[in-house]
């Protein structure tokens, strides 16, 4: 009987088997670690999980403004950004070559400085308008060769495998592709259809001619001039005698008592309730009145000047 092994021996063992010759955690005294500086964060050893973490987006602050464009839609008559008539406004020569002056070193600098911030922004503009036109080409390019592959897909013919295995279905029960269904009435549809569209164009056009006529009606009481507005202004509050009753003069329009309810003007419609000496002899004449209005106005076909 082999001796038995003990659990002390057993870690031990397994200890020496693995080949770990670093020292536990925590621990700051190992060889390998003796280069570290104290203020690292790797001077004492913390064990780490197994499983990585879980990666999480990093969250960037700000919103990158919008990319302006650098050549616009051209509008008509416009010189082109990147044309030699706008380059040569843009970046004008000096009127005297200051770049090779030996008495002022100082000057000569700053005009071949110029000399560079012009040449840049010449070799700039045309080079990004070079690689716009590029950029645009092969866009196009590959948006044809798009359209053309689905094109092909779309009108592709049955293919022959899936043809074969197929159910047994008769071509004549088969549905039409890309054929409209047949409609007979199609003819009378567009017909009624047509003649609805004539019918609400007309209405439209009567409208009009309705408003247009009643603003030229109603563009009798229009105040056009200074002296109108001021005639009006003076009669609605400096003119009391229209503000009269019968118990005398007064300032305010409620002179004249209180406006008339609905059941008041409903019962001089109706003729019902108790009913004025005055009511009694004018009758239906204002009721017929505004009849007969309204009468001439469907007859003429335009708006009736009302009594003032």
């Amino acid at each position: 009987m082999p001796p038995r092994i003990l659990d002390g021996q057993r870690c031990l063992q397994i200890w020496q088997c693995t080949g770990h010759s670093k020292s536990p955690g925590f621990s700051t005294s190992s060889t390998s670690y003796a280069q570290i500086p104290p203020e690292s964060p790797q001077f004492i050893q913390v064990p780490r999980l197994i499983q990585p973490k879980q990666p999480f987006p990093v969250y960037l602050k700000g919103v990158l403004p919008t990319p302006r464009r650098i050549f616009p839609r051209q509008k008509r008559g416009e010189i082109r950004k990147a044309s030699p008539e706008y380059l040569a406004a843009v970046t004008p020569e000096p009127l005297e070559d200051k770049t090779t002056r030996s008495d002022d070193e100082f000057v000569s600098w700053k005009a071949r400085q110029s000399e560079l911030r012009r040449r840049n922004l010449r070799e700039g503009l045309t080079e990004l308008n070079q690689r716009k036109y590029e950029i645009g080409r092969r866009t196009s390019m590959i948006r044809a060769a798009n359209s053309r592959h689905r094109e092909k897909l779309l009108y592709a013919p049955e293919r022959k495998d899936v043809r074969l295995t197929n159910p047994s279905v008769l071509s004549t029960q088969r549905p039409i592709k890309h054929h409209a269904i047949p409609d007979p009435t199609r003819t009378a549809r567009l017909a009624v259809k047509s003649q609805n569209v004539a019918d609400m164009a007309a209405m439209r056009e009567e409208n009009r001619r309705n408003a247009l006529h009643t603003l030229y009606v109603n563009a009798g009481d229009f105040i056009t001039t200074g002296k109108h507005l001021d005639g009006v202004i003076d009669r609605a509050f400096d003119d009391n005698s229209q503000f009269r009753g019968d118990s005398g003069d007064g300032v305010n329009i409620w002179n004249l008592g209180y406006p008339e309810t609905v059941q008041e003007l409903l019962r001089k419609v109706n003729r019902s309730g108790r009913q004025t000496a005055l009511d009694s002899a004018e009758g239906n004449e204002s009721v017929t009145r505004d009849r007969m209005r309204k009468i001439s106005e469907e007859l003429t076909g335009g708006k009736m000047l009302e009594e003032r």
